[in-house]
């Protein structure tokens, strides 16, 4: 596919707690579309998005949105009625990763270790906690069934005091409480099915949060991991097996966790993402040009894999 006499709508931002990464993310989106020479227009998505997208009539969708709506399968499901072809993966895909339950569930099937989890309302997690409660041994961690960038996420050590936060999470909101695993912060990365490599994150101070993510300075990105063969191994096959049973496309990225006192057996899943990061400090386009894969490359896989699926 060429840019010649071709318009793209970029979706970015939008109404997910993850707005202002998906803005950094369409931005770079937005340049190198430009640089491949398409016609492009930028599109914040509300609750009018069907009528924009009937007048700018685009010949394909990018969607640069992370979180609600737009990773979750809701929005491709609008452009599959519409037939409007679009980039990344599916509705049942996006549905299924964005659930981190479900995910592991199936993940499971393939071999894929995960860490014991519960899944609590906000409203049981606080009735636990005004018992003096608590929903699993420490340490655990308590985090938003489908939310990503580490939004609303806490971790319960030994000492943690005071560990329920209501107003960290939705009313209502499910909570997938999950144990602790110690050890390397990890993200393998999948492009068009095969995984390109396994990055360990050490942030300076804390743990990989909202703002050791999108904080120049404060993680210290490893590629690649340092790590033994076989755990780096399983990784990537991990990662690949993640990616192409949940019937991902063009790119994905999945984050685990390993811990060198278990051995072999401390390599853990936790979720996969089916619309990385491409901010200046995301994982995934560093790690591809470290294969050589320059990011408007990138864009142009995620352009040329666009499709609607169910019609």
């Amino acid at each position: 596919m060429t840019g010649v006499n071709k318009h793209i709508v970029v979706l970015m931002g939008g109404l997910s707690a993850e707005r202002e990464v998906s803005l950094v993310t369409g931005r770079a989106m937005v340049d190198a579309l430009h640089k491949l020479g398409y016609m492009v227009t930028a599109v914040d998505p509300n609750t009018d998005l069907a009528l924009k997208l009937s007048e700018l009539k685009p010949d394909i969708v990018l969607n640069a949105l992370h979180g609600t709506y737009g990773e979750d399968g809701s929005i491709p499901g609008l452009l599959e009625v519409m037939n409007i072809p679009y980039t990344h993966s599916g509705v049942t895909a996006s549905a299924i990763a964005m659930d981190k339950s479900k995910t592991k569930a199936l993940l499971r099937q393939y071999g894929v270790r995960s860490p014991a989890e519960v899944m609590l309302t906000v409203d049981e997690l606080e009735k636990m906690a005004l018992a003096g409660k608590e929903p699993m041994a420490r340490p655990f961690v308590i985090k938003p069934l489908s939310e990503g960038s580490s939004v609303g996420v806490i971790i319960v050590m030994e000492g943690t005091k005071d560990w329920f936060h209501k107003d960290k999470w939705k009313q209502g909101a499910r909570l997938l409480v999950e144990e602790y695993i110690p050890g390397q912060e990890l993200s393998a990365v999948v492009i068009r099915g095969k995984a390109m490599g396994v990055l360990e994150l050490r942030p300076r101070f804390g743990f990989y949060d909202y703002k050791a993510k999108y904080t120049d300075g404060v993680t210290d990105h490893i590629f690649p991991a340092e790590l033994p063969d076989g755990v780096y191994k399983a990784a990537m096959e991990w990662a690949a097996v993640a990616h192409n049973s949940l019937g991902c496309r063009t790119v994905s990225r999945s984050d685990l966790r390993f811990d060198p006192t278990r051995g072999a057996d401390g390599l853990y899943f936790l979720e996969i993402n089916t619309h990385p990061g491409c901010t200046p400090l995301s994982i995934v386009p560093e790690v591809a040009a470290k294969q050589g894969i320059s990011f408007e490359q990138l864009v142009g896989y995620l352009l040329a894999d666009a499709k609607c699926e169910l019609v």
